[in-house]
């Protein structure tokens, strides 16, 4: 049985990997707290930070886009109830900067209020991504 907290998180990435972007915007809630893998932005790191509402979730997407491409996503379960969601995989994602490639496990949980995602907070090997930002 799929709960709603799993169909909204499931149509998010269904709609993300078909870069449809207004229906993903669709189902982000006014008051959306999106946390991408550090609470604090980071000028090192573009993605890093908490970003509010839905132009903030813009701008998450946005950055994504720019900094990004994603070679593989693959989500390998998603599971929940009604309001809350937490899904897991892996990806491999080349970092433009820098040309170079990473791969990780990943993690999400969801808090979804009225069908829309509140809260979204995304994990992933940090270390990883930095390493391929030539940080380390």
């Amino acid at each position: 049985m799929v709960n709603n907290a799993q169909l909204v998180l499931a149509n998010y990435y269904n709609a993300l990997g078909s870069k449809q972007i207004d229906r993903v915007i669709k189902l982000v809630h006014d008051e959306a707290k999106f946390i991408i893998l550090k609470k604090e932005p980071s000028e090192k790191i573009p993605l890093y930070g908490t970003y509010e509402g839905k132009e903030g979730v813009k701008k998450y997407l946005n950055i994504l886009a720019e900094a990004y491409q994603i070679d593989m996503f693959v989500i390998n379960k998603i599971i929940g109830d009604q309001d809350t969601a937490f899904a897991w995989g892996s990806f491999r994602i080349k970092v433009r900067v820098t040309g170079k490639t990473f791969e990780s496990d990943w993690a999400v949980v969801c808090e979804i209020e009225k069908e829309k995602i509140k809260l979204f907070q995304f994990f992933e090997d940090t270390a990883a991504l930095e390493e391929a930002f030539d940080l380390t």
